[in-house]
């Protein structure tokens, strides 16, 4: 039995696969598609628009490991596509790996450069109740009675 995420993710391919060349589907064994028409979501509603980039649409992320399979095993014909193809796909990896270690690095983490962590910290600090000692509010309070000004 197949989790609905990726019964999900079957449906969207499935959506997909309507929008591209026959000939391109031609190339997916129907053992295959079969398999991805059993077992695609059936209240799934896939809505995208087939004229943006495969890159541009909003995907589930299992969505995008089946298109990149099937990609990679039909559609890249000679042993230098797939190559390309893997080269491709681990440069998009290290570009997002280092997007995400500048984003996150802890060294940089408390830095003022517009860092939210920074910030929020800040902001929660100067929530922080500042409650005068006892001795603080007598001496004010017999100072007001005195009318004699005090320093905050």
């Amino acid at each position: 039995m197949i989790n609905v995420q990726n019964a999900n993710a079957i449906a969207e391919v499935i959506y997909y696969l309507k929008g591209i060349r026959q000939e391109d589907i031609d190339k997916i064994p129907e053992t295959l598609l079969e398999y991805l028409n059993n077992n695609a979501s059936k209240e799934y509603e896939c809505n995208f628009d087939f004229n943006k980039p495969l890159n541009e649409l909003e995907l589930l992320e299992e969505t995008r490991g089946i298109i990149g399979m099937i990609c990679y095993n039909y559609w890249c014909e000679t042993e230098e596509q797939k190559a390309n193809y893997i080269k491709k796909i681990n440069q998009n990896e290290k570009k997002y790996q280092e997007e995400l270690r500048k984003k996150y690095n802890p060294d940089n983490i408390f830095k003022k450069d517009n860092n939210p962590l920074y910030y929020n910290n800040i902001a929660e600090e100067s929530l922080i109740e500042h409650k005068e000692s006892l001795f603080i509010k007598i001496k004010n309070h017999i100072l007001k009675l005195l009318h004699i000004k005090t320093k905050h």
